[in-house]
């Protein structure tokens, strides 16, 4: 019978987050001149740059549910990734189904949403430029690499045989 393994499981959930948050990242940096103009201005619907940028009140309430979507391209990615990797290595499917369902918590309590990942790396990005665009390409590269690479280790072998925290089913 296969185990579900939570060690597996947590190294994995780490992975999804800085992957969704990496998707995300690479999201804002192709519209960094919008959502600044949308975080700055939002008051003033009169602005010079309101105009330029958001025309009419339509585009700008289309605008944010747009960007957003990305964290479910990122979700759905990793899940996937998850999954395959699950898949490959002999683990339970109920490892893949542990992370899909703490990612799905994370997503009704708006985590990605309110980027607090991007906040708690806030300091490295700004060393590296004051431009907000560019902050969000580093980040976004960053955390994709990051993420992609934590997915892919989850499942080494040394991880996998660990029997302390492995749970029969």
């Amino acid at each position: 019978m296969k185990k579900l393994n939570i060690k597996i499981a947590i190294i994995q959930i780490l992975g999804m987050v800085l992957l969704i948050n990496g998707f995300l990242q690479l999201k804002l940096y192709s519209v960094a001149e919008k959502v600044i103009c949308a975080k700055t201005h939002y008051p003033d619907h009169n602005s010079k740059y309101w105009n330029s940028f958001f025309p009419t009140n339509e585009d700008f309430f289309g605008f944010w549910p747009s960007v957003y979507i990305w964290i479910f391209f990122g979700l759905i990615t990793g899940m996937f990734l998850v999954s395959f990797l699950n898949w490959k290595s002999k683990l339970s499917s109920l490892n893949s189904l542990l992370v899909a369902i703490v990612l799905y918590i994370l997503l009704r309590f708006k985590f990605f949403r309110k980027e607090i990942i991007s906040h708690l790396f806030q300091p490295v990005r700004t060393a590296f430029s004051n431009d907000y665009g560019t902050q969000c390409l580093f980040e976004g590269i960053t955390f994709t690499i990051l993420g992609l690479i934590v997915l892919y280790l989850s499942i080494n072998p040394s991880l996998i045989r660990s029997e302390e925290t492995m749970i029969e089913i």
